[in-house]
């Protein structure tokens, strides 16, 4: 069976190797992963709203074993895989059934490919968590040594150092379970322990640099001020056929677990797996807000896998109709990543400096190769200023981005960060690459719901002052604009933001 799930993984996520429908989020790690190689400082020259776990983790694996897109989109592959492997084995632990535990993970991993075939710090945290709670289960026998509870507690705390706020509720997850067992002070003890050791490595690294103060404004006060502010959106926002199944387990799960209760009673209760299955799930649920839409939902599935599958077991009939239900819905959720994947293998693949890609529908393959054929003819050494929301693209162009944020949206960017960028690029960039979709208030609407005000005056000032100073169309297409600086930028223009 693990074989079996290992294979299926692998073959789900093999067709999008190198496939790209989105220049945005897959970037924000391997941007500031490849900056940090190039001597630039986390949270002083780079702007990063993550802990350093997932940008360390990146860096790391790009001083390894090289910097191209083939290498960093095969730890993307190792990383999905490895959560499939840690979802069998913690719900295997959970139910006791090899062939449900091998239905989850296949179900919780295999229709989420295609565009989540990507580096992401969700998926290292799914991982992360995941580990975590493998040693929670191995650690509920009798006989087991403090070791598994050591264990979940390091993973525990190597997922907050990656995804704060999911990464600290697995934590509070963690300590909660081994509290409520019988004669866990020792392993309590034991996971705390565990838990201090990444984060105490990367706040050891972040000091090194002398960024503690800055790191503690990126990663803590910056998200409470500006991030969950244009996030919000329903539960499962966006959901699609492929996604149902994984939008569907959360609730599912619980439903499930309300009804193995209801016919075990006090005996399913008190039992330590389901303690750990439900927290994790809880977590899981919890974790994906403010923005528990389609994609959010996938990244966080399997962490309700385990609570599923021990469910399904003891909920009699109904168990055996959920497990059928899951089947069906991984049937139909295999759809779209089937046909995506013929898609794929049909599309061609544009070179860019970090090797090939393919881009997705919503990027158009001509027009993606256009563009990146005029960035290749700028001469070496002068930057390029990407905008609004392209972080990918300062990586697979090789280009040095100029400002310390490549992330500028409405609501999520402060105006001091507007103010700030447009100051620098102004100084320091000749180029700069608008993709239009992104800056137009109808599609930022459709993305963040609840963004107040998609074209605020920041914004509309930070463009003028563009429009101003990079005066000079050299190419420009459906999606995207190249523009030129033709003389110096006069100096009030960015002082209006």
């Amino acid at each position: 069976m693990l074989y079996g799930v290992v294979l299926i993984a692998l073959a789900a996520c093999v067709p999008f190797f190198r496939y790209v429908t989105s220049l945005g989020d897959e970037g924000v790690l391997l941007h500031a992963a490849a900056r940090v190689l190039d001597g630039e400082v986390l949270y002083q020259d780079v702007f990063g709203i993550l802990p350093p776990g997932g940008y360390m983790t990146v860096a790391a694996w790009m001083k390894l074993f090289g910097t191209s897109f083939a290498s960093v989109r095969a730890l993307a592959v190792g990383i999905i895989v490895v959560t499939a492997i840690l979802l069998y084995l913690a719900a295997r632990l959970a139910s006791g059934r090899r062939a449900v535990a091998a239905l989850v993970a296949i179900a919780c991993i295999a229709p989420s490919q295609g565009a989540l075939t990507v580096i992401n710090h969700h998926w290292l945290t799914t991982a992360a968590s995941m580990a975590s709670a493998v040693g929670l289960l191995l650690g509920l026998a009798p006989t087991s040594r403090r070791g598994s509870a050591c264990a979940a507690g390091l993973f525990a705390g190597a997922s907050a150092m990656v995804t704060t706020s999911r990464g600290a509720l697995m934590c509070v997850g963690v300590l909660g379970v081994l509290a409520t067992l019988p004669g866990g002070s020792a392993r309590l003890v034991s996971a705390t322990a565990g838990m201090a050791i990444v984060p105490a490595i990367m706040v050891c690294y972040v000091a090194a640099t002398a960024g503690l103060s800055a790191a503690f404004d990126d990663v803590i006060r910056y998200p409470a001020l500006h991030y969950a502010g244009i996030q919000a959106v329903p539960f499962g926002f966006g959901v699609s056929p492929q996604t149902l199944v994984l939008v569907a387990l959360f609730p599912m799960a619980f439903v499930l677990a309300g009804v193995a209760i209801g016919l075990k009673g006090r005996a399913m209760w008190h039992e330590p797996r389901l303690r750990v299955s439900l927290a994790l799930a809880v977590v899981g649920l919890l974790g994906s807000y403010p923005r528990p839409d389609h994609v959010h939902l996938s990244f966080v599935a399997p962490l309700a896998g385990p609570l599923f599958a021990l469910s399904a077991v003891n909920a009699g009939w109904l168990g055996r109709i959920s497990v059928g239900a899951l089947l069906i819905g991984l049937c139909v959720g295999l759809v779209g990543p089937a046909s995506t994947a013929v898609v794929v293998s049909r599309s061609p693949v544009v070179m860019t400096a970090r090797g090939g890609v393919v881009p997705g529908p919503q990027l158009q393959a001509g027009d993606f190769a256009s563009l990146v054929r005029q960035i290749d003819r700028i001469p070496a050494g002068e930057a390029v200023f990407f905008y609004p929301y392209s972080p990918l693209l300062p990586y697979l162009t090789g280009r040095r981005h100029p400002a310390e944020v490549d992330v500028l949206v409405p609501g999520y960017t402060s105006v001091e960060q507007f103010r700030e960028v447009c100051a620098r690029v102004a100084t320091e960039a000749r180029w700069v690459v608008w993709e239009r979709p992104w800056s137009d208030p109808s599609y930022l609407r459709r993305i963040f719901p609840a963004m107040r005000d998609p074209d605020s005056p920041e914004k509309r000032e930070f463009e003028s002052a563009l429009l101003g100073t990079f005066d000079q169309i050299v190419h420009a297409s459906t999606r995207f604009e190249l523009r030129r600086r033709a003389g110096e930028a006069p100096a009030k223009l960015c002082d209006r933001i």
